[in-house]
């Protein structure tokens, strides 16, 4: 019989490592510089999973713009608290980045600069992830952000 599977690099089609924590879960002061400890918390994770860069790098890029997106947002004038999720589960990781700010306005505070980067940030998010769900209003603001990548449907474990 004819095999009709992907070739995967050896490096990626190794069986899970059981050993990998399922999940973490880390609650912050809104600081950039704690949005940064946070990014390398994840990204020592992720590199336990096996992951193609690609992916990992996608899953790193929306999480921190999801960070700083509370950081420069959700507490204007004020202190606040921003909390991490992310977990491995069968052939997807999904992240959640949640704080109780004041949630983002139905209708931008100002439109994307054409001449600078900003404004973009939940683009894209949008244009990395496989899902994006986000729930907002006076009492914060969620950001579930789910991936599944090729590599872990391939290795998962029935």
């Amino acid at each position: 019989m004819e095999s009709t599977e992907t070739a995967v690099p050896a490096r990626f089609s190794c069986p899970m490592d059981r050993s990998v924590r399922a999940s973490f879960e880390e609650l912050v002061p809104a600081l950039d510089s704690e949005a940064t400890t946070l990014r390398r918390q994840l990204t020592f994770w992720l590199e336990k999973l096996p992951l193609d860069p690609d992916s990992g790098c996608d899953i790193i890029v929306a999480t921190y713009e999801a960070l700083a997106n509370v950081v420069e947002h959700a507490y204007p004038g004020e202190r606040g608290w921003m909390r991490l999720y992310a977990e491995w589960s069968g052939d997807s990781v999904t992240v959640v980045v949640t704080d109780t700010g004041c949630g983002i306005p139905v209708t931008p505070r100002r439109p994307p600069d054409a001449s600078t980067s900003r404004g973009r940030g939940l683009l894209l998010i949008d244009k990395v992830t496989d899902q994006l769900h986000v729930d907002t209003g006076q009492d914060g603001t969620q950001m579930t952000m789910i991936w599944r990548p090729a590599v872990l449907r391939q290795n998962t474990i029935f």
